[in-house]
């Protein structure tokens, strides 16, 4: 049933065919004893989230399913409130499909949206340009490396062996094959990249290579020193790609892009659900002046015959259109219905809503660290370094042994198994301080 409001002059309409000045005299039949104060007795306003959440533990409904505010798996993939509004906005046919609206005398709706989310992203990674819709984050950062190649004219770069291993395994992929070759920079005690180990390899062969790649977080869930790593990118004539594994972090962190000469990765976090692995949102933004290298779509704005505002795709080199050899990606299929959510779930958080959950998101994480400072069955790694919204734990049991004994125990996903001792717990807006202490206490007593 829908709500239809009533404006206050249809109200003063109907008082009036009544005989009546106000509303209350509606219920002067009713004695005086029976009304109650009942703000009083009402808690706050709760948000949509806090509703979804009491009615969800209130029914209990699926007692297998794990609750977002339990599920501290992080990595490729992280848990954040999504506003219920996506779903019915993104299902309307003009949006429901996933094909190129190579057509902008019917596809102006689309194009636009498509628009807005480059020009967000662009904001938001702090870069000149963005394009409209790629892969996920992995096939994203392997297109700002082949990106990087073509501006430099050369075949060689430098990647930090702290990318996540799903990225690391693509970049592997395209390489093994393809026109470029790469080689691994260590890392150091802090879990950041070892910036003595990345002057040594470019000095071995500064005259092969393009470009150096770093993920900021990394697989640690540490925040890398990118103004650091571009000063030797500069210093030697190399382009700096900057990857992000949570998009999330864009909210808090100093935009790459002030460093950077391209920016890519997952954007995953704005309103896209993780329905047991996808789907994804790869973006890429970089200076205007490699804009004929980029990637993907890129949609324009201009203006018609008539001089009205209109919206077009832009820059096309895919192999479709021209020559293979001469294309600067392969990729056909479009995502712009993924990059629609994003569109539609920034234009609901804003700017303060954007900050305001990310500063939430790495509040709860420092809470968790504190509560874990002391703890001698599960050590933090690399405790002093500055993470957003992740921790690498080190276990005394098998990592495995633990997730079991806590998912059945207490239906808590205690994070992202990453090998035989080692867990990667993530933290999000959707959990309280509450929530965090029963994870802690169901994780030291599972070591026991």
């Amino acid at each position: 049933m829908k709500y239809l409001p009533i404006s206050p002059s249809k109200v003063d309409e109907i008082l009036k065919s009544l005989n009546k000045n106000h509303l209350e005299e509606l219920f002067t039949h009713i004695p005086d004893y029976y009304f109650k104060n009942t703000s009083k007795e009402l808690e706050n306003p709760k948000s949509e989230y806090q509703i979804r959440r009491y009615i969800e533990e209130t029914i209990n409904a699926n007692p297998l399913n794990i609750p977002p505010h339990y599920n501290f798996m992080g990595g490729n993939g992280h848990i954040h409130e999504i506003p219920s509004i996506i779903d019915p906005l993104i299902s309307r046919g003009e949006f429901l499909t996933a094909y190129t609206p190579y057509q902008p005398e019917v596809s102006q709706g689309t194009l636009q949206a498509m628009f807005e989310y480059q020009t967000m992203m662009a904001e938001l990674m702090g870069t000149d340009i963005s394009n409209a819709s790629l892969y996920d984050g992995s096939t994203a950062t392997t297109e700002a490396i082949l990106m990087a190649c073509r501006i430099q004219k050369k075949y060689k770069v430098l990647v930090s062996s702290l990318f996540h291993k799903e990225y690391l395994e693509t970049i592997k992929t395209y390489s093994e094959y393809g026109p470029f070759e790469f080689e691994l920079i260590s890392y150091n005690e802090k879990g950041q990249i070892d910036i003595s180990d990345l002057k040594n390899k470019i000095e071995n062969q500064k005259d092969n290579l393009s470009a150096i790649v770093i993920q900021s977080p990394n697989a640690f869930g540490i925040i890398e020193d990118i103004k650091q790593i571009s000063e030797v990118a500069k210093q030697n004539n190399l382009l700096l790609i900057v990857s992000v594994l949570e998009a999330m972090s864009f909210g808090l962190i100093e935009p790459p892009g002030k460093y950077a000469d391209i920016v890519c990765g997952e954007a995953q976090s704005f309103g896209i659900p993780l329905n047991f692995g996808g789907p994804w949102l790869g973006f890429l933004g970089a200076k205007k002046e490699f804009v004929r290298n980029m990637p993907g779509r890129l949609i324009g704005m201009g203006k018609d015959k008539n001089n009205h505002r209109a919206f077009v795709v832009t820059l096309s080199a895919r192999e479709q259109h021209i020559k293979r050899e001469k294309a600067t990606s392969n990729i056909c299929t479009n995502q712009g219905l993924m990059a629609l959510r994003a569109t539609i779930y920034l234009s609901l958080v804003g700017k303060n809503g954007l900050k305001s959950i990310a500063l939430r998101c790495a509040k709860l994480t420092q809470f968790a660290k504190e509560l874990l400072k002391n703890q001698m069955e599960i050590k933090i790694v690399y405790p002093e370094s500055p993470v957003f919204n992740e921790i690498y734990l080190k276990t005394p049991i098998s990592s495995d042994k633990i997730f079991e004994r806590v998912l059945e125990s207490q239906n808590i996903a205690v994070g992202t198994i990453i090998d035989e001792n080692h867990i990667l717990a993530s933290f999000n807006e959707t959990m309280t301080k509450q929530d965090i202490e029963k994870w802690k206490q169901s994780l030291v007593a599972a070591c026991k």
